[in-house]
């Protein structure tokens, strides 16, 4: 395990306060809002592995101008993976950050064929029962139906009930669309029932945190046969949208990565901006529901990584509006987004916002400060 470095002493602190406020947050329309009605900014960044240091780890989070973490859990590792959330919860509601936890595989980090739990490689958020081989689609014995997904899930909300330290809960972690998962077309591998399902579960007993619903990655054609859908399908979210038994709770999701990353073409420029709009800006455009950036990143070392930036920050921050992508108005805050990932990590792609010494890498933070929430105080 590569040991993180300690936190510098003096992060750059943003120009204004990033934090969110006290208590759970709702939607309304395209917007997330706070307890208050105001609209809010998740700035969130993953921390998935390397979990040293706790309380400096989230400190030094905090300081950078994020306001949120996202952290993961599999249902392998269930009892320690609960232990290590209520520490780093913790730690967070000390520093003032939020969390948001996101479900990332069944069996654990252990396979490289599904690149140790990165992607489960079966696309679905199940690996035993009806829908399945029985397996994770990597060679893993499955140990994890449907109904033990969703009782997990209760397990993990339950822990956090009347905690709106942590603010959401993220389903699953990039399921794929792999022929077979559909959106409202019934049966096991029906996601749509399953995040409507799964998602009242968690609100029984935990009904203050947001549902957040990842788009089925869909490398072949959209579930509304309109071209490819990579970061997210989402193309059928507007028609046939999830429907939570409480309200305002609803979150869709998608995630976008550079070619370098993905493989994926287009990842920059007009023909980047009409995909969006297509798979999935629409549902912001339309004022339908508000879409989280689950997952973005990049060591940001070459030209591809530069256009990528630009044109995905651009997008996100209302500046395409001429393209047909999403506008804000005075006091609006523009799509949320987490940045892919937290720490040092050497070899990795990408590798982490810090350097061997901890200080933050400065190609990487001028893009992820265009994730911070705009200073609508200061808005005319």
């Amino acid at each position: 395990m590569i040991s993180q470095p300690p936190a510098a002493a003096s992060l750059p602190v943003p120009v204004h306060d990033t934090r969110l406020p006290r208590g759970y947050l709702s939607t309304r329309g395209s917007q997330i809002i706070d307890a208050a009605g105001q609209d809010v900014r998740i700035a969130s960044v993953g921390w998935n592995q390397h979990f040293n240091a706790i309380p400096a780890t989230i400190a030094a989070i905090a300081s950078a101008g994020f306001n949120t973490v996202r952290v993961s859990w599999d249902d392998a590792n269930l009892p320690a993976a609960r232990r290590l959330l209520i520490h780093i919860v913790a730690a967070a509601s000390r520093s003032g950050l939020k969390v948001i936890i996101d479900h990332h595989n069944d069996e654990g980090f252990t396979n490289p064929r599904d690149g140790f739990g990165a992607q489960q490689r079966n696309g679905l958020w199940f690996d035993r029962g009806r829908g399945t081989n029985d397996t994770n689609g990597a060679g893993v014995v499955g140990t994890v139906t449907a109904a033990k997904f969703q009782a997990d899930w209760v397990t993990i909300a339950r822990t956090f009930a009347a905690n709106p330290t942590v603010i959401g809960f993220d389903l699953d972690n990039e399921p794929t669309a792999n022929g077979h998962v559909t959106w409202g077309g019934g049966g096991p591998t029906d996601i749509h029932a399953m995040a409507q399902t799964v998602g009242d579960a968690i609100q029984a007993v935990d009904p203050g945190a947001l549902i957040i619903v990842e788009g089925p990655q869909n490398y072949r054609n959209s579930f509304a046969d309109r071209g490819p859908a990579p970061a997210g399908d989402l193309t059928r979210a507007g028609e046939i949208p999830v429907k939570l038994t409480i309200p305002h709770k609803l979150v869709y999701s998608v995630h976008e990565y550079p070619t370098e990353i993905s493989d994926v073409r287009p990842d920059s420029g007009p023909a980047a901006i009409k995909q969006m709009n297509r798979t999935w800006g629409y549902l912001v455009t339309r004022h339908i529901a508000p879409v989280w950036i689950g997952e973005m990143g990049s060591s940001m070392r070459s030209a591809n990584a530069r256009a990528w930036a630009a044109t995905l920050l651009d997008y996100m921050n209302g500046k395409d509006g001429a393209e047909n992508g999403p506008t804000f108005r005075p006091g609006e805050q523009p799509v949320p987004g987490d940045w892919w990932v937290w720490g040092y990590l050497p070899g990795q792609a990408p590798d982490g916002t810090l350097d061997a010494t901890g200080t933050l890498r400065p190609n990487q933070a001028a893009v992820w400060r265009q994730l911070l929430p705009v200073n609508t105080a200061a808005t005319p």
